[in-house]
């Protein structure tokens, strides 16, 4: 039986097309409608079969549809154009996380993966969480935090949402690396000394507005502010805006930092930013980061949008300037460094 003979032979009903998919039942009714895809038959009974084809067509569109392309913009193309368009695409669930503060970051191929960020997307294919945290501290024990975190988990942050963009990865695999990921940089931040709350400024509030659930990310910031001195304070993600303006005055924060993924509307974005910075005393600096196309807009006065985590240690000498405030020494440095 050729590929095409297999084809037609397996055909899925609406419910299992929405298990498999993630595409609900009323979506997938709408889109044939609207768009002519996808043209499912019908059985003796007139309800939907959908041929294989078809159903890895829309779990290729579902996947660009949570890196952050709309239904009009991909529904009507063709597999080998949604391919491409995948090849493109730099966002993913994990892929967006892999640096929040850096726009419009490109995805790698798969072939400019490093050794060792193949070798972690190996471990993640065996389903051992176990041996995959355990790698990933005994990184940390040898690179220190600052290095691992920039040389280890952002690029293999990235190479896990290219890797299930491209379809290589489960979703439940991408599921386990984050929260694997999120075990491990937890147990890294309660690892690093703080200061008295004198000496730890600024005091930095981490959070997402609503409707941006991506966290991840927001851990390696904590990481790298918490290494420069910073004392911070996490809150999750989809924080209301009222609620975000009464934590920032609740923990006395100098600064808010948000990231935003793709997954938002730009009048989302643009709309939460000018509420918090109209509502929030001048004297708090906010800054954000992303691989939105919001970011790259003019801004409200005084929202810092800063390029990479790498930067994030001049954001805050810039602020202990402007604050007279003196540099706590760099945690950074009393990182162990490897005899190898």
């Amino acid at each position: 039986m050729n590929d095409r003979t297999l084809n037609i032979a397996l055909q899925f009903g609406i419910a299992a097309v929405e298990r498999d998919t993630g595409i609900g039942k009323d979506t997938l009714r709408v889109w044939e409608r609207r768009y002519g895809f996808p043209q499912p038959q019908r059985d003796a009974s007139g309800d939907r079969l959908y041929p294989l084809d078809q159903v890895e067509r829309l779990r290729l569109i579902k996947r660009l549809l949570d890196g952050g392309r709309r239904p009009a913009q991909i529904v009507p193309l063709s597999m080998q154009e949604l391919d491409a368009l995948a090849r493109e695409t730099p966002l993913s669930p994990a892929a967006t996380e892999a640096d929040p503060l850096a726009e419009g970051a490109q995805t790698p191929a798969p072939s400019s993966h490093s050794d060792e960020v193949n070798h972690y997307l190996a471990l993640l294919k065996r389903h051992d969480g176990e041996l995959l945290r355990r790698s990933l501290q005994q990184d940390v024990m040898r690179m220190g935090i600052g290095r691992f975190i920039s040389e280890v988990i952002a690029p293999l942050t990235v190479g896990v949402g290219d890797a299930w963009m491209r379809g290589e990865l489960e979703v439940f695999e991408e599921h386990l690396y984050s929260e694997v990921l999120q075990r491990v940089l937890r147990t890294v931040i309660s690892a690093i000394p703080q200061g008295d709350e004198a000496q730890s400024r600024p005091k930095v509030l981490l959070t997402t507005v609503p409707q941006e659930p991506h966290t991840l990310g927001l851990l390696m910031v904590e990481a790298m502010l918490a290494l420069e001195g910073c004392r911070c304070v996490q809150l999750g993600a989809q924080m209301p805006l009222g609620d975000i303006l009464k934590a920032v005055q609740a923990h006395a924060a100098d600064v808010l930092v948000l990231s935003f993924s793709p997954i938002l509307q730009t009048a989302q974005v643009l709309d939460a930013l000018t509420e918090l910075r109209s509502r929030m005393p001048q004297a708090v600096d906010i800054w954000v980061g992303g691989s939105h196309v919001a970011l790259r807009r003019r801004l409200p006065e005084g929202i810092r949008v800063t390029g990479a985590l790498s930067d994030l240690g001049e954001s805050v000498q810039d602020w202990r300037q402007r604050h007279q405030q003196p540099p706590a020494a760099s945690i950074a440095q009393t990182q162990p460094q490897s005899r190898d």
